[in-house]
């Protein structure tokens, strides 16, 4: 047991490592020394904007859990329900997976509810979040699917899928069919789900705060969005992304994040190899990826570090 709890430590770490490995490797030396000058080169303003708004999700986050607190009928402390958010995240960025159970730890220590409660509400909390993910990811596809399709297929094989889109739909269905028939029939599989559907369940608790709960929501994910959007501003060089390529490179970054400690290496590496396919040169989308990824992981250790420091004073203090 401890060996696999060593190795969700180390997989995640050493699969970051590699990836910056792997930055290294397919850049050259000019190329990195490219890339820190436009890095170097960022402007102050829309490098702050970018924080502010990465922030401002945070804070959202710490103030949507109050809605499910409520829900279970208890109260709780605002400042402690946003603090618990930047803990988690500073605590994920140290060692893979932990920030759900500080986060849980902490609101229900400050707070003095029971521990199985506040894991309950985060675990809502991840399946609207993972919904939300993965509709944004389902939009992209729909309203961009001509473009992503373009730059990843031969025009020859994009008119034999065209000529035979009913075929592959059709397939596409079965599999699905199929895949989902199995998986139901593996134990743990089914106990997952289930877990899904109880979490979403319990978000009938919110009645009447249903609406603000989803609303809170949509802040959240769409200050991640502009935060993303605002780093474009931030070097010059970086205008040379057309804007249609913002929303599905944020998609890809959302997604890459899971692989290694909050992203490490892997997000910049993935929105570089994403921009690759319409013609953005490594070191652009290398610049756009670390300017991103550096700006939340500063606001996380900025204030996750405060917030380690901070509460157990005022504890003391109450």
């Amino acid at each position: 047991m401890e060996l696999k709890k060593q190795l969700k430590i180390l997989i995640p770490i050493t699969l970051g490592i590699f990836f910056i490995y792997l930055t290294f490797q397919i850049t050259s030396e000019a190329e990195r020394d490219l890339i820190w000058g436009y890095i170097k080169s960022a402007k102050i303003e829309y490098v702050l904007a970018a924080m502010g708004l990465g922030a401002c999700a945070d804070i959202i986050r710490g103030l949507r859990w109050q809605f499910l607190s409520k829900a279970i009928g208890h109260k709780s402390s605002s400042i402690i329900s946003i603090a618990s958010v930047f803990m988690c995240y500073t605590s994920n960025m140290a060692i893979p997976r932990s920030g759900e159970v500080v986060r849980a730890t902490v609101l229900s220590e400050y707070n003095k509810i029971p521990i199985s409660k506040t894991l309950g509400t985060i675990a809502a909390e991840r399946v609207v979040d993972v919904s939300i993910s993965i509709l944004i990811l389902v939009s992209v596809w729909l309203l961009q699917y001509n473009v992503i399709l373009e730059s990843f297929f031969e025009d020859d094989l994009l008119n034999s899928m065209n000529d035979n889109i009913e075929v592959i739909v059709s397939l596409v269905i079965i599999i699905t069919a199929i895949i989902v028939f199995i998986l139901s029939r593996i134990n743990k599989i089914r106990k997952f789900f289930k877990g899904i559907l109880e979490g979403f369940l319990s978000l009938t608790k919110l009645k009447k705060k249903l609406f603000p709960f989803i609303l809170f929501s949509t802040l959240i994910w769409t200050c991640y969005i502009l935060a993303f959007f605002v780093i474009k501003f931030s070097v010059a060089e970086l205008n040379l992304i057309n804007n249609s390529l913002i929303f599905p490179a944020f998609v890809v970054g959302v997604f890459s994040i899971s692989l290694s400690n909050h992203g490490l290496g892997v997000y910049p590496l993935a929105i570089s190899l994403f921009l690759v396919n319409f013609g953005i040169n490594t070191e652009i989308g290398l610049t756009y990826g670390w300017m991103a990824w550096s700006c939340q992981a500063i606001i996380t250790l900025i204030f996750g570090g405060l917030s380690f420091f901070v509460l157990p004073l005022l504890n003391t203090s109450d």
